[in-house]
């Protein structure tokens, strides 16, 4: 719930974000350039500043004056614990944009799909309607496949391993970082894992495998490692395209724009349309890419992201 805001002279009681989205969602289609200039961005560290100064644990972003449906706390390493609130429709919206990553790494109506991270991870919590309040479908509920999560503490990479011997399921999404672990107990246990598993899935906020990284892992494991990105300050979701090897960007759901640096890559500015409530206005993100083209077989009309 709404936390009571303290007076404070170092940060603005105004909130981050009281604009009209269907305004500015028009007016970055139609002059990107003046959007990006007039439209100021928004960093984690202010996001923080604004917690600490106001006591408003949505850094003064929630608009409505009645307590949010559901509330996550972000997964950062700030000074704060910071947190972002969906109502029921931007959390089932946010559903959606899951259910097209998944989609996009090929999942369909039937099979089985693995989750080795944490409860606040979207990955885990936008997979089922049985595992979030007010979420009417998650990824799993419109695709008709079968999720199963194991938490995703390092330490518990054996039960990871055990999950995938006994259920098989066609695609294991894990933590970046329970990598290593997993490939570990795999290894201990001689197992061939391209016979449980079709592909790997690593996932980490704001941060991903490199592809050295990854190409180590592949040799390692025997089976394909896609990527997936997160920005979870701006619910923003991209997958690594089996087919072009770029993120897809869904842009009815968000806009990304590069910030401006020397060369090609930047960090990447996220505007997220859906949520409304608790507002992602050009967020900068830790996340360095370059903005490429549409033009994938898969999605010709996506925008993409090479990172």
């Amino acid at each position: 719930m709404n936390q009571a805001r303290a007076k404070s002279d170092t940060v603005s009681e105004t909130p981050f974000s009281v604009r009209d989205l269907r305004a500015l969602r028009a007016a970055a289609r139609r002059r990107p350039a003046d959007f990006a200039a007039t439209v100021p961005m928004m960093t984690l560290e202010q996001l923080a500043a604004a917690k600490i100064a106001s006591g408003d644990p949505y850094s003064l972003r929630w608009r409505k004056k009645t307590p949010p449906r559901v509330t996550f706390q972000l997964e950062y390493d700030a000074e704060v614990s910071l947190y972002t609130a969906l109502e029921a429709k931007e959390l089932n919206i946010y559903a959606e944009a899951l259910r097209r990553c998944w989609s996009l790494f090929g999942i369909t109506k039937g099979d089985r799909v693995a989750i080795f991270d944490y409860g606040t991870s979207p990955v885990s919590y936008l997979a089922s309607r049985s595992f979030t309040p007010y979420l009417a479908k998650g990824a799993a509920d419109l695709l008709g496949c079968l999720p199963i999560c194991n938490d995703g503490a390092a330490n518990l990479s054996q039960r990871a391993v055990e999950i995938v011997r006994f259920v098989r399921p066609r695609l294991l999404f894990l933590r970046a970082d329970c990598l290593h672990p997993f490939a570990a107990e795999i290894h201990n246990g001689a197992l061939r894992l391209a016979s449980y598993v079709d592909a790997l899935v690593a996932v980490e906020n704001e941060g991903m495998l490199t592809a050295a990284e990854r190409d180590s892992y592949q040799k390692s494991l025997g089976v394909p490692i896609y990527r997936l990105l997160r920005a979870d300050a701006a619910m923003f979701l991209a997958p690594e395209c089996p087919s072009c090897g770029l993120f897809h960007i869904w842009p009815d759901l968000y806009h990304v724009e590069r910030s401006a640096q020397e060369g090609r890559a930047g960090r990447l500015l996220v505007t997220n349309w859906f949520a409304g409530s608790c507002q992602a206005i050009r967020y900068l993100s830790q996340i360095e890419a370059v903005l490429e083209r549409p033009g994938c077989p898969a999605g010709s009309q996506h925008p993409r992201i090479r990172a």
